[in-house]
């Protein structure tokens, strides 16, 4: 469902896919069911997160709305809130992508 502005109302949260880590002060996410081609080489990619994205993957702990993200984002960072949701709505979707958030019911829906 999308809002008015292009926000989804979607709730999103943390999903168990990934496992993050504080790597020399940087959170890394890693996600747990990469496999390799070769079954002799094992890799796994890492994923970096800037400041903002481990703000928002901090408040990814409990459900949150892409506007409730935005929201924080404007207040944390000072930035203004057209700027706050596109990198929201870029930010979900690399983490879809990598299946590091799922979507959550949304228990207040009516």
């Amino acid at each position: 469902m999308t809002q008015p502005g292009g926000l989804s109302s979607s709730r999103w949260q943390r999903a168990g896919s990934v496992i993050a880590r504080r790597v020399a002060g940087e959170t890394v996410l890693i996600p747990v069911a990469t496999r390799a081609a070769d079954p002799e080489f094992k890799s796994a990619r890492l994923y970096v997160l800037n400041d903002t994205a481990e703000f928002l993957w901090s408040l990814l702990e409990s459900p949150q709305s892409s506007v409730e993200l935005a929201r924080n984002l404007t207040q944390e960072f000072e930035t203004v809130a057209g700027r706050a949701h596109s990198d929201v709505e870029v930010f979900l979707a690399a983490l879809r992508d990598i299946g590091a958030v799922r979507e959550v019911p949304d228990d207040g829906a009516a």
